[in-house]
């Protein structure tokens, strides 16, 4: 079994993953009820691969990734920055092309709120998350894959772990908007990722950041069309940048496809 894992780590650990994400979802729909997925599948699952097939030597530098912070003042600035400025941008393009929609007023409340919002959403998704998708999964990927094919592939998987979310927090006219968002933002993790020396505590801030203004402050204060308008707007903004990012921007002294972790021999 351990040299079966070690052959095919990649897909025992998506398998893993999903299902360690996707039980509440099954035991729900089982009882007629609805339920997301557990956001720390993914990390948990990236734990037990490496642990099995890495080893000690393979968790240290799992874990180092998520604590390693000595990226340089403009990573951080493009992690918590990028999120807000292409929201922004997609609401006043939206706003602009719909120049009669109804937007609900911003309460200071839901702004004080916000600090609390990131927190949670950094500790429980961002840290269930990533350390998964971009972790694991990324750096094994970038061992055959250039960093545009490895996000190709990460990307509809990444999407389709959401799935017990449609229907649900994604309605039926944003589930389309909402795949092109995941591929955009995959393409710009990757940049990240690979930008950082592989930090995943900066595609924690980053998927944090996403969550907290787009999904907890800005979607919310738009409806119907002009919400569907948003949607369309903001995933091709997403789109566009981080494939313009991952393809042009990219540091070419940073490695395209290096080992994930140590040899798995």
């Amino acid at each position: 079994m351990k040299a079966f894992l070690k052959q095919q780590r990649l897909v025992a650990f998506f398998v893993l993953a999903f299902a360690l994400s996707w039980y509440p979802w099954v035991l729900a729909l089982m009882q007629r009820r609805t339920s997301g997925p557990n956001p720390l599948g993914p990390f948990v699952a990236a734990i037990v691969l490496t642990a099995v097939v890495y080893g000690r030597r393979g968790l240290r530098e799992f874990f180092r990734r998520i604590i390693h912070w000595r990226v340089g003042a403009r990573w951080y600035a493009v992690a918590l920055g990028m999120p807000v400025a292409i929201c922004l941008i997609a609401s006043t393009i939206t706003l602009c092309c719909l120049p009669h929609t109804q937007i609900a007023p911003l309460s200071l409340e839901k702004i004080c709120e916000l600090p609390e919002r990131f927190l949670f959403i950094l500790l429980f998704i961002g840290l269930g998350e990533e350390p998964g998708w971009r972790g694991f999964a990324l750096p094994e990927l970038q061992t055959k894959h250039s960093s545009l094919n490895a996000s190709l592939i990460l990307a509809p998987v990444w999407a389709i772990w959401h799935l017990p979310l449609i229907g649900n927090e994604f309605q039926w006219p944003i589930v389309a908007p909402f795949v092109l968002s995941v591929f955009g933002a995959t393409f710009a993790l990757t940049w990240i990722f690979n930008g950082t020396k592989e930090s995943v505590l900066l595609t924690m801030l980053m998927h944090a950041t996403v969550n907290t203004v787009a999904a907890g402050l800005m979607f919310p204060l738009f409806f119907s069309a002009a919400l569907v308008a948003l949607w369309w707007t903001y995933s091709v903004l997403w789109l566009l940048t981080g494939l313009s990012l991952l393809l042009f921007c990219t540091n070419k002294d940073v490695r395209a496809a290096t080992p994930a972790v140590v040899s798995a021999a």
